[in-house]
């Protein structure tokens, strides 16, 4: 099963708008373009991991659906603290390829779907009901089954000050539910980074954002001025990862 992750897009109405400098609408299109050439032909779905947009408008959503609509891959989503919701949902809730679900079972995995958005915040946040979905999905998997859990806030460290202040806010709830479990992985965004690491004993793998990375290590706002995606395998014995950044 082969899955590729697109995260922190920052996508404006207008191609013209930039943050940080970086015309996000642009380098959105140019990994799509990267996409379409070398991995789209096998992909079996595409995950989406939040900050989709910039400006929260129905229309930087759009772009992405005009981009994913036509492949005939199951896209699932989730929103980043820079999405409004609202807006997320009304739109891609028209593409008949789009998908918002708390669970998906795999051949070998039992994929769960956090939401780790709050309203005015940066951080992450696992409201009680989150926390109790996760603890009853982990408790009702299939005892044969990895699980791996897909969200956009980070619930570990990456060691790059910047984006670890705005860390999953209510982390050790978390850890508390998975460490111990059949939980092996972790995929989250927002760091804007590609990083690996193993955390309590589980793999935590973020993606490269589409339109900037932070230089991994800075405590400043300073840029990493590269673009990318990452590809997941999942296997019988485990999972395969590799990102693609440039």
């Amino acid at each position: 099963m082969k899955v590729i992750q697109i995260s922190d897009m920052h996508l404006f109405a207008n191609d013209d708008l930039d943050i940080y400098g970086v015309k996000s609408n642009i380098t959105f299109k140019n990994v799509m373009i990267k996409i379409l050439d070398e991995d789209i032909q096998d992909t079996d779905m595409i995950f989406l991991t939040g900050d989709t947009s910039q400006d929260e408008t129905p229309e930087s959503y759009q772009k992405v659906v005009n981009h994913l609509s036509n492949l005939n891959i199951p896209v699932y989503w989730i929103p980043g603290n820079h999405d409004n919701t609202k807006q997320l949902e009304s739109i891609f809730q028209s593409a008949k390829n789009f998908n918002r679900t708390a669970s998906l079972i795999l051949k070998n995995w039992n994929l769960i779907f956090l939401n780790t958005k709050i309203e005015g915040a940066e951080d992450g946040y696992l409201s009680p009901t989150e926390l109790k979905m996760l603890k009853d999905k982990i408790a009702s998997s299939p005892s044969e089954k990895k699980i791996a859990i897909v969200m956009h806030h980070h619930p570990a460290p990456v060691g790059t000050p910047l984006i670890d202040s705005y860390i999953l806010r209510n982390a050790s709830n978390f850890w508390d539910i998975v460490t111990g479990t059949k939980v092996e992985l972790v995929i989250c965004g927002h760091v804007h980074g590609d990083y690996q690491f193993k955390y309590n004993n589980i793999m935590i793998e973020s993606s490269p954002a589409t339109c900037l990375q932070w230089l991994k290590g800075t405590k400043d706002l300073r840029i990493d001025n590269k673009i990318g995606y990452k590809i997941y395998h999942f296997e019988l014995d485990g999972y395969r990862a590799s990102s693609k950044i440039w």
